[in-house]
């Protein structure tokens, strides 16, 4: 007995190992730009315990492993939404209840190639976590990369996914050897040549990456500046707006007189009333005076701006609001995006009816429920094509793709992470970001109110950013690359398609070979 609980406890202990390792190659609480060598040998506790657990306990291990992992890597969330500080925990709790199992049905069926078999269904499991309602992508292995060019070069080709397969195989490796090898085999070649074949596949991928870098001096630019004026715009009062609107034009104006830039651009839901409302329904003069200072400010500027939103609109009885960007050009709207990916919990909720109680919570705690946009916006100011992604938006890669598909040459990106006091939880959506860019090889642009402000180059490379958490402005002259069409923009998410049907040809061999032995042993 007391041997069985001293193994729990060693088992527990590897797992909340394994969960700090993991999180902390992700931008985290000791440092903002993360410990990214982690994230290549964060595994390894983790599939020492699926060899060494039985069934039933690999299933009550994933239970915890998934909440003790996402309350660690997501900290932030406690502050944005208590809800989903709660769920987001509990979602990941049970995808992990679901792919312990699968882990260790490789471990224990394929016991010679547990490693590469375990590598493939962790990438099912990324693969799985970012789609439907709850999809979400923080946390994904390969996202802890963004720092390193020649490695997630390979990205427009695989997306992201492929840079995860090349980080999680060294942790299933070492573990296997662990689990399986005896001492006096460890240096033998037999269990060295996988690690040999993996490092001929890694060169090549560093090196691929190198020689896939474009060249983007040649290429027009775009004189953007992007304004961090480092307020929250979740904050609802009229003095707050008059505060925060204060301040984006105190920059803008700074920026315009130093720098003369082609567009100005301000974060999401930067200036929070709602122009085109007030202006037609004039029932809250504070916010009217304010809309009409704003007007005033474009027109007399001589700048384009892009600025985030509201966009609402009486339908019927009913009004209805959009999360949106708005071009002004001479200080009159001349075009806008709708947020076609919202925010689940934060910005809406589907089961209002079947969960009412739920709902009102979530509203009672901040939220603002928008409509889907509905098109595939592509904007132009002074000859530059451009999309709009807002906020959440820029973490899923069929977003980028889809509006370079349509045209864009420029990605812009309009975020609100003020509402985190942690700069983690800014730089782990500017992480993500980074691959956007490096997929479709078009630059980004992300005005953010507190951080992280930045420019992003067609390889991935940071080239300007502000400190998060500043008030400032940041000009830039943004190239605009459209030299290349990348497999991946081409080509979209062959890869995760890819990864799902090797797992399925696994499990069906697994299912096949097991009924086999079962049938041999009658």
């Amino acid at each position: 007995m007391k041997k069985n609980i001293l193994n729990i406890l060693l088992e527990l202990g590897l797992l909340v190992l394994s969960s700090f390792l993991y999180s902390l190659a992700f931008p985290s609480f000791l440092d903002d730009w993360g410990w990214s060598f982690l994230a290549w040998f964060s595994l390894i506790p983790l599939f020492v315990v699926i060899h060494r657990a039985n069934w039933l306990k690999t299933v009550l291990y994933g239970i915890f492993y998934g909440f003790v992992t996402y309350r660690i890597l997501n900290f932030w969330l406690e502050v944005f939404n208590p809800v989903a500080y709660i769920v987001v925990p509990i979602i990941y709790a049970g995808f992990f209840l679901a792919f312990f199992p699968l882990f260790k049905w490789a471990d224990t069926r394929m016991p010679r190639r547990s490693w590469l078999f375990q590598s493939l269904f962790w990438v099912l499991y990324e693969v799985v976590r970012a789609k439907g309602f709850v999809g979400y992508t923080y946390g994904i292995l390969g996202y802890t990369q963004f720092r390193f060019l020649s490695l997630i070069g390979i990205a427009d080709i695989t997306g992201v996914l492929g840079v995860s397969l090349l980080v999680v195989i060294p942790s299933a490796y070492i573990a296997w050897v662990i689990n399986y090898v005896p001492l006096k085999e460890v240096l033998s070649w037999k269990t060295f040549k996988p690690a040999v074949v993996y490092g001929s596949v890694l060169a090549a991928v560093l090196m691929y990456g190198r020689l896939a870098m474009v060249d983007y001096s040649e290429s027009p630019t775009w004189r953007t500046t992007l304004i961090q004026h480092n307020e929250d715009a979740w904050r609802s009062s009229v003095e707050q707006y008059k505060k925060a609107y204060r301040n984006l034009s105190d920059l803008s104006a700074r920026a315009i007189e130093a720098d003369k830039p082609d567009v100005v651009i301000w974060p999401e839901t930067a200036f929070v009333p709602a122009i085109e409302w007030h202006e037609k329904y004039r029932q809250e003069s504070e916010k009217l005076v304010l809309v009409k200072q704003l007007r005033s400010f474009f027109k007399e500027s001589g700048i384009d701006f892009i600025i985030g939103n509201n966009d609402s609109v009486m339908d019927g009885n009913e009004k209805k609001s959009w999360n949106a960007a708005l071009l002004f050009e001479d200080g009159e709207i001349t075009d806008r995006y709708h947020k076609l990916h919202l925010v689940p919990f934060g910005e809406y909720f589907p089961y209002e009816r079947l969960m009412p109680r739920l709902h009102q919570y979530i509203l009672d705690q901040g939220a603002a429920m928008y409509e889907h946009g509905e098109e595939w916006t592509v904007l132009e100011q002074g000859g530059v094509k451009f999309s709009c992604t807002i906020c959440y938006e820029d973490v899923f890669p069929y977003l980028a793709r889809g509006f370079v598909k349509e045209g864009a040459e420029v990605i812009v990106n309009i975020t609100n992470d003020a509402w985190s006091p942690a700069a983690a939880a800014c730089m782990q959506h500017g992480a993500m970001a980074v691959f956007r860019s490096v997929e479709n090889r078009r630059s980004m642009v992300r005005s953010t109110c507190s951080g992280f402000t930045a420019v992003i180059s067609p390889n991935g490379e940071l080239l300007a950013y502000l400190q998060p958490f500043t008030d400032d402005y940041l000009t830039y002259d943004t190239p605009v690359y459209t030299g290349r069409t990348t497999v991946y923009t081409r080509l979209g998410d062959w890869f995760e398609l890819l990864i799902v049907l090797a797992s399925l040809g696994a499990a069906v061999y697994f299912v096949l070979t097991t009924l086999k032995e079962r049938k041999n042993d009658r």
